[in-house]
């Protein structure tokens, strides 16, 4: 089971065109500081744009506090859509907002069986 998992992994990759798989890094940016706040951006050739920021509020106690993460990424599709999605995580847990992720209306309709 483990081989077949394993080969659909590699055929998965390798149907993937070229361009993909050949990306390399145009652009990165790493910035870490002493108070522990840093940033980060990352761009490659084929079109995808990671950026992410990150503040440290430390706690009343060693090995307490919280951290707030906030960023973004994009990327094009094949077909030559593009999708953004931006997020901050932080003591509210992961909040991502995107027009590609789906929408729930706060309503789900469970019908007896």
């Amino acid at each position: 089971m483990k081989l077949l998992i394993v080969l659909c992994l590699a055929a998965v990759a390798l149907a993937r065109p070229q361009s993909e798989r050949d990306a390399t890094i145009v652009d990165y940016v790493n910035e870490h500081r002493e108070d522990n706040s840093y940033d980060f951006s990352l761009e490659t050739s084929n079109g995808i744009i990671r950026e992410e920021s990150g503040l440290s509020y430390p706690g009343a106690d060693s090995e307490t506090g919280s951290y707030t993460q906030s960023g973004s990424f994009e990327f094009t599709h094949p077909d030559g859509t593009v999708t953004y999605l931006s997020f901050l995580a932080d003591e509210n847990g992961y909040q991502p907002e995107s027009d590609a992720l789906p929408v729930f209306t706060g309503r789900v309709d469970i019908q007896d069986a």
